[in-house]
């Protein structure tokens, strides 16, 4: 099992608190630095893609591979992850670099994880998310298919950045309910850290902050992971 999915089935199991991973806005190691500085479990980064809720754009493997090896070693034994961008003609050899640079798991919509693409799971663990227009109860299937994590992603484009509601915790809950796999919530919605307790009673595994709630200055991303860091331990018991 990988060291996130094993940080994850801990948290299920309360033997540990809500794991808390950074989603960077750029693949900057001061940003990586300052999370992991503010108590970061996990890092994730990206290449190949436009980022909506940052407004950033990352470029490719080799265009980024200096900032990602940086970012690997400032890490250590903490996980780090990638999104690979979301094209249709991502190669194998893309995926097969990326388990090679030390990755230990492969985030990517579920739509857009090809079957016959992904490198096997003991190699690279998979956090597939659900979209905003995906129906609640596809997660009913997710139990049957060779995935280790469920991201939540499942907020509209056009209100990333509004107040994080009990709608929103609704749907949570009934995906908790509809799947064993562990949930992570990245804060696509302006999850505060005072939310931390409401979303351990729906059920979620982890939490993923960005942009949205970071920004993208090394002084916001120390202050905001510290602050979610503090609220995550004091709702351990």
């Amino acid at each position: 099992m990988s060291r996130f999915v094993d940080l994850l089935y801990g948290a299920s199991a309360n033997l540990r608190p809500l794991v808390l991973i950074a989603s960077l806005p750029r693949n900057d190691p001061a940003l990586a630095q300052a999370a992991l500085a503010g108590g970061a479990d996990v890092l994730k980064v990206h290449i190949d893609l436009h980022h909506h809720a940052g407004g950033t754009r990352f470029g490719s493997l080799d265009e980024e591979r200096a900032a990602l090896e940086q970012i690997l070693a400032l890490a250590g034994d903490r996980p780090c992850g990638i999104v690979p961008g979301a094209t249709p003609e991502l190669e194998a050899r893309t995926l097969a670099q990326i388990a090679e640079l030390g990755f230990d798991f492969l985030s990517l919509y579920l739509r857009h994880a090809a079957v016959d693409r992904l490198p096997p799971p003991e190699r690279l663990a998979r956090m597939l998310a659900l979209a905003h227009d995906d129906p609640i109860e596809i997660a009913m299937s997710l139990d049957a298919l060779p995935i280790d994590v469920c991201e939540l992603s499942i907020m509209a484009p056009d209100t990333y950045g509004q107040p994080l509601t009990y709608h929103d915790l609704a749907r949570y809950a009934a995906v908790r309910r509809a799947t064993r796999l562990p949930l992570v919530v990245p804060t696509q919605h302006r999850v505060t850290p005072a939310a931390v307790p409401d979303l351990i009673r729906a059920g979620v595994n982890g939490v993923m902050i960005g942009a949205v709630v970071a920004g993208d200055t090394v002084e916001s991303w120390r202050a905001v992971t510290q602050a979610f860091r503090q609220a995550i331990d004091g709702a351990f018991v």
